[in-house]
């Protein structure tokens, strides 16, 4: 498990598209399945893709560590 923090910069994007841009090896098929299957979760709780993310917010990413390298 890893865990991210919403800065101030990212606060008022999609979920979706903040982890497209903080983890770009993980394919956007696979991000739609993870947050279906609760396995991305904001503050603790399952959210869906378009969730609102607001300073500070804290996102637990349960998927496998091949994603979670940074760059392509």
């Amino acid at each position: 498990m890893k865990t991210l923090t919403v800065n101030e910069n990212d606060s008022g994007q999609r979920l979706d598209r903040f982890l497209k841009k903080v983890l770009p090896n993980l394919p956007n098929s696979l991000m739609q399945k993870f947050i279906r299957k609760k396995r991305i979760k904001v503050n603790g709780k399952a959210k869906k893709a378009d969730f609102i993310l607001n300073s500070g917010d804290s996102i637990d990413l349960y998927i496998p560590d091949e994603f979670l390298k940074p760059g392509k």
